[in-house]
């Protein structure tokens, strides 16, 4: 078989070092002393999608749950209240629970969509509930699947398709078997 850089002819070396050069141009005008260059801000791990979507899947571990458009699992808390909904995580409790913000249009399948529905929060934001639980994503699942919140202080459980909390017990869950995966 051919060495691919010598099978490179004449007018590819051509074009290949025309490109090279403008690459070469183009960088050199980027001079990251200049006022107006632009400054790389650090994005949040976990980005709300435009349109939040709710998912009813079957878990090996916790039986039927509830997942956003990305496959993290959602959360309900029973320090908050389904009847009236109600929602009392705020300040340093957001900074670890994420409430899911309600906005239309939700895409909702493997749950009923007659449960669907939102408060407004102590913040002045309104938020996705489920059976009139608000939900809420977990800074501490790292990855789609991970179930790292279900069961922490005894309040936070994994949300089931109808607003229950999901199973089993936290007591009863091996700690390896917080992955979904």
């Amino acid at each position: 078989m051919s060495n691919p850089v010598e099978t490179v002819g004449p007018v590819a070396r051509r074009a290949l070092a025309a490109t090279l050069s403008l690459l070469i141009a183009v960088l050199a005008g980027c001079d990251s002393t200049s006022p107006t260059a632009p400054t790389a801000q650090p994005s949040p791990p976990r980005a709300s999608p435009p349109h939040p979507a709710l998912f009813g899947i079957r878990s090996d571990t916790l039986g039927w749950i509830v997942i956003d458009v990305q496959g993290y699992v959602l959360y309900r808390y029973d320090g908050d209240s389904a009847a009236p909904s109600r929602a009392v995580c705020v300040d340093e409790c957001v900074a670890g629970w994420l409430p899911v913000p309600a906005t239309d249009p939700v895409r909702v399948e493997g749950i009923d969509r007659q449960l669907i529905g939102s408060v407004l929060r102590p913040d002045g934001g309104y938020q996705l509930t489920l059976a009139g639980w608000p939900l809420y994503g977990y800074r501490g699942d790292r990855m789609p699947g991970d179930t790292f919140g279900h069961g922490l202080d005894g309040r936070w459980f994994a949300v089931t398709p109808v607003g229950t909390r999901a199973g089993p017990s936290p007591g009863t869950l091996p700690a390896a078997a917080a992955k979904l995966r």
